[in-house]
């Protein structure tokens, strides 16, 4: 998973290449099942526009949250997009949502997938900072790209 990130604009990316053709990566990336082998098991995901996204995470060092948005783009073999809305246990959910959206590219040896989270500018300073941070490093710990190329490549 490279990192490139541009804190001027508080935007999270990561890329990273997948040795498979863009539809069998889309097939994990924008499906309930798929998305169950690679990002959550505890994740609701309905692959239409409109459609619900919905994830819980309990994490020891960090707490329980619930993610929740609705898809907003849904290009097949080209782009995932949904609205991201953080609620930490015992704590307000953020007022407003923020963008994640995986683009595939097709390449030579495969697919390059990139990840980018953004629109933390859209919260109050003091939070849309802490979130940027902490959101790079919550995407870094959980590695999604890299469980995304493993479901993809192991998948014969």
């Amino acid at each position: 998973m490279i990192p490139s990130h541009i804190s001027e604009k508080l935007q999270i990316h990561f890329e990273i290449e997948i040795f498979a053709p863009p539809a069998k990566v889309w097939a994990k990336l924008a499906s309930q099942e798929g998305m169950n082998e690679w990002f959550s098991k505890r994740l609701i995901f309905e692959p239409r526009l409109g459609g619900k996204f919905r994830m819980e995470v309990r994490d020891p060092e960090d707490g329980e949250f619930v993610f929740f948005g609705e898809v907003v783009k849904l290009e097949p073999e080209r782009e995932l997009a949904f609205t991201w809305i953080e609620h930490e246990k015992d704590k307000q959910p953020w007022p407003v949502s923020t963008l994640v959206s995986f683009k595939l590219q097709p390449t030579a040896r495969g697919t390059l997938v990139s990840l980018t989270h953004s629109g933390f500018e859209a919260l109050e300073a003091a939070l849309a900072k802490r979130e940027y941070e902490g959101h790079i490093t919550g995407w870094e710990r959980s590695a999604v790209l890299q469980g995304l190329k493993s479901a993809v490549e192991s998948d014969k």
